[in-house]
Parts: structure tokens; C-alpha cells; sequence
């Protein structure tokens, strides 16, 4: 990659202060700049190492849930975490989900009374001690499962 110019305007008293850091450094003032830049992008990504990167906030849960394959078979699962865009779900090995797929999965919020059913798109798996974590994002087919889903998320 080739080195690029930038030009930007600053203001008189972190010019000066730029300018004491260049001699105090022994830099070149663009060279001073440059390693300041180089620097904050450094802690930006140290910063950014462990926190959460999904779009919507997770509910960990812990209650059982069946899962509908497209075929229309019924597994035993549990769920693991809710968010407003889907579910974390510990499903039977034999599971036949596929990335892109279509299931569904009934199960329960704690202070709702009765169970929710959400078609999801499973986005991810992977093997877990004989069973296998599945990640799966909502597919919003309008029922009032998603809005309960939200409200409950919300609160």
C-alpha cells in the first residue's frame, strides 16, 4: 500500500503542543503525528478485545425449548441466550440443521406464560460436549412472538 498525504487544520495550542512533543521526541512534526495516530488506533483495538459486537444485547436463559427441523421432526433442546435479532440454542448432535436452513423453536421466557414460536435461520454450530450450540437469527414473519421477544428484552 502506498503512503498517502493528508492535510488538516488544527488549532494554534495543539499545534504548539504537537510541535514541544516533535523536539522532546526528536521527531520530524509529521512523524510525531503519525506514531500519535498509530498509537490510538493500538488501544482503540485493545479496547474493542472482548466486548460484544452483536446488534442487539443478550438475555442468557436457560429453558427448554423443541426444535422443528424444515422436515417438520421434533428435537428437545435447550435455550441458551436470547437477543432481539435471535437465539442461542443447545440442540441433540443429530440435529439437522444447516447455515441458510429454515426451523423453528418453541420455547419460554421466564415471566411470560405461555411458550413463544419463532422460525429462526441458523447462522452458526459448533460441537459441544455430544450436543451442538446452534446460533440462529430471527425470521420476522410478523406473529407477536417477536414483539413479546422485545418487550420482554427491553425490561
Amino acid at each position: 500500500m502506498k503512503d498517502a498525504m493528508i492535510c488538516f487544520r488544527i488549532g494554534k495550542r495543539l499545534r504548539m503542543a504537537l510541535e514541544r512533543i516533535s523536539e522532546e521526541d526528536r521527531r520530524s512534526l509529521s512523524s510525531t503525528v503519525e506514531y500519535i495516530l498509530h498509537d490510538h488506533i493500538a488501544r482503540r483495538a485493545l479496547d474493542s478485545v472482548g466486548k460484544e459486537r452483536r446488534r442487539h444485547a443478550r438475555r442468557t436463559i436457560s429453558e427448554p425449548a423443541l426444535l422443528r427441523d424444515a422436515g417438520g421432526l421434533t428435537y428437545p433442546g435447550t435455550a441458551c441466550d436470547v437477543s432481539a435479532g435471535g437465539i442461542c440454542i443447545s440442540a441433540p448432535s443429530d440435529f439437522p440443521a444447516e447455515v441458510g436452513s429454515e426451523m423453528s423453536v418453541v420455547f419460554a421466557l421466564p415471566y411470560i406464560e405461555s411458550p413463544l414460536t419463532v422460525k429462526c435461520a441458523p447462522s452458526h454450530m459448533r460441537p459441544q460436549a455430544g450436543r451442538v450450540r446452534l446460533g440462529a437469527s430471527f425470521i420476522d414473519d410478523g406473529s407477536p412472538a417477536y414483539e413479546t421477544i422485545r418487550r420482554c428484552l427491553i425490561n
